[in-house]
C-alpha cells in the first residue's frame, strides 16, 4: 500500500505573484512618504496615528506576501485609503489645516 506524498510546504511563485507583490509594495512605499508627510496637516498626535496605520498594514502585507499576491496589493490599496481618509476626517472634524 502506498503512501501518499507529504504536501509541499513551499509554492512556486509566478510571475503575476511577484508583480501584484511588487505593486503593493510600490503603494506601500508611495503612502509611507504620504503618511510621513501628513506632518504638514496633522498635529504631532495625528501624525503617530497615521504612520501607525501605514506601518501596521506594511508589515501585514510584508508577513503575508507568500500566502498570496492580494495581501501586498491589498495591504497597500488599504493604507493609501486609511491615510486619506484619517487626513480628510480630521481636516473636516478636528480643524486640522496647513
Amino acid at each position: 500500500m502506498e503512501t501518499a506524498p507529504e504536501p509541499s510546504t513551499s509554492r512556486e511563485l509566478t510571475p503575476r505573484h511577484v508583480l501584484y507583490t511588487l505593486v503593493g509594495w510600490g503603494l506601500q512605499a508611495v503612502f509611507g512618504v504620504l503618511a510621513f508627510a501628513s506632518g504638514l496637516v496633522a498635529p504631532p498626535g495625528g501624525v503617530a496615528v497615521i504612520v501607525a496605520v501605514w506601518a501596521i498594514t506594511a508589515v501585514y502585507s510584508i508577513a503575508g506576501w507568500r500566502r498570496t499576491p492580494w495581501i501586498p496589493l491589498g495591504m497597500g490599496l488599504l493604507s493609501g485609503v486609511l491615510i486619506v481618509a484619517i487626513i480628510a476626517f480630521g481636516g473636516a472634524v478636528l480643524g486640522w489645516n496647513a
